[in-house]
């Protein structure tokens, strides 16, 4: 009877949350594990379905060892890329971020954990999983004086065209006031000194995010002291142009101060309409998703709505947007010390009430650090798994019901300018690299896009009335 009871329970959660199994094609049983794992970190996917991501792990008798490693879509190992399947790092480091240039060479960037190093590694790898030569010395180009936090937050890198953005604190010695600071590299790896004051902004006291908007202005957000003598600190947000000078028109000559210490900030993005989404966690209460506007502003109502849905402690690690909706994952700690927890949230801040939210059973699988989200999947990774949930697909389809195909033609390969036709009025159009970062963002046919690599891209195309569709780019 206990039995039969459980089952139901199980199946009347999984049909709320629209999550109604692992993929028992992926992996073993929709699960993927790495033994001997001591930190896990960044994930990202290919567009034929392969899955980057990178980890540390130790044999037991010799120190820990960072590797990138490359899954196959089926969850098996791609034994082709590097040795059997994975490279090891340079450097050690219990976390690192990974991203994915339009050409399909990688970037991680990490730092040493184990000695004061003092300095930030960008690693650039090719495709075949060797290290790209071309880039700095030996695929690596050292930064000096560029950390994360004391929590190994607050740092991480941005594709702008050919460049490199990195960004971190200039120190982490406790009881030293931290300083954030920002730097671009050149596409060998060279530090760009046209970009801020000689290839570094360090004018703002620490990092949670640094992203592009659709204009491609540099967005900050973080802390800053509001008083040079004090301890106090608020939280802020700045607004650098392409070249890291300060935009003297958003805030106060150039950046926004909030009214409150936003305090401990877990994950953070910048969404489609240039509003920054961010979470906190807080040990005495539930973690709490909030929403800055983008002119600067705090948007209380969003973190009402959001704490009205949710009543339990949850770590919030992973923010995702997607089809205007976020999806938030993380650990909840109702039963069993922590499961993996994966929720959808309107952009007013209220639960999703189609796909709710859905709670792990497994007990080994207890917090999510990154996400993928597909229209017929989610993947995750965390606690040393990689796991494949399948959706709903009649909700999904009825959620999101095929739109007409709009008469939009874009010249293609694509050359020096994008070239289109189209009856329908045109908002924008965004460039994607194959990995799912925005490239380019452009809103007139002829525009130039002569600082792209040749290579693949997706193009969405939005249009004045709100609706959207997608292309396919080739550029030559």
């Amino acid at each position: 009877m206990k039995k039969i009871l459980l089952l139901a329970i199980l199946v009347i959660q999984n049909i709320s949350a629209q999550i109604v199994s692992k993929d028992n094609l992926f992996a073993s049983n929709g699960i993927y594990s790495t033994t001997n794992y001591d930190a896990w970190s960044k994930m990202i996917q290919n567009s034929d379905g392969s899955i980057y991501f990178t980890y540390t792990k130790s044999n037991g008798t010799t120190p820990s060892s960072s590797f990138l490693s490359k899954l196959n879509a089926n969850g098996s190992v791609d034994s082709a890329f590097g040795n059997n399947g994975e490279i090891q790092l340079p450097y050690t480091s219990n976390d690192s971020q990974l991203k994915m240039q339009p050409d399909g060479k990688l970037l991680i960037h990490a730092f040493d954990s184990d000695t004061d190093t003092n300095y930030s590694a960008i690693i650039r790898i090719l495709p075949n999983g060797q290290p790209d030569s071309s880039f700095g010395i030996n695929g690596v180009s050292k930064i000096p004086d560029i950390n994360p936090d004391l929590n190994i937050r607050g740092y991480g890198l941005v594709l702008q065209n050919n460049k490199i953005i990195v960004y971190g604190q200039k120190t982490i010695i406790p009881l030293q006031d931290p300083t954030g600071i920002i730097c671009r590299l050149n596409e060998n790896g060279s530090l760009d000194t046209t970009f801020g004051t000689n290839g570094f902004i360090n004018n703002f006291s620490s990092f949670s995010l640094v992203a592009l908007d659709n204009q491609s202005n540099i967005i900050c957000f973080g802390y800053n002291k509001t008083d040079p003598t004090g301890s106090a600190y608020v939280g802020a947000v700045a607004k650098y142009n392409a070249d890291g000078q300060l935009i003297t028109g958003f805030g106060n000559a150039g950046i926004a101060n909030l009214t409150f210490n936003p305090g401990y900030i877990q994950s953070a993005i910048l969404d489609s309409n240039n509003n920054i989404i961010f979470s906190s966690f807080d040990p005495n209460a539930a973690g709490s998703l909030n929403k800055i506007n983008a002119n600067g502003t705090f948007d209380p109502s969003f973190v009402a709505n959001f704490n009205s849905s949710f009543s339990s402690l949850n770590d919030i690690l992973s923010i995702v947007e997607k089809n205007g909706y976020y999806y938030i994952g993380g650990m909840n700690y109702a039963q069993n010390g922590g499961e993996f927890f994966i929720s959808k949230i309107t952009q007013n801040g209220q639960i999703d009430p189609v796909f709710n939210y859905f709670v792990e059973t497994d007990s080994n699988l207890t917090t999510i650090g990154d996400m993928i989200i597909n229209d017929s999947n989610i993947i995750v990774n965390g606690s040393g798994y990689i796991v494949k949930y399948l959706l709903n697909n009649m909700t999904l389809r009825a959620a999101n019901p095929v739109k007409p195909a709009y008469a939009i033609a874009i010249e293609n390969p694509v050359g020096q300018n994008l070239i289109f036709t189209s009856k329908d009025k045109v908002a924008k159009i965004e460039i994607f690299s194959l990995g799912g970062q925005t490239i380019k963002i452009i809103k007139d046919s002829h525009s130039s896009v002569s600082d792209l690599p040749k290579g693949s891209y997706t193009a969405k195309v939005t249009f004045e009335n709100g609706d959207t569709t997608n292309k396919k780019l080739i550029k030559n």
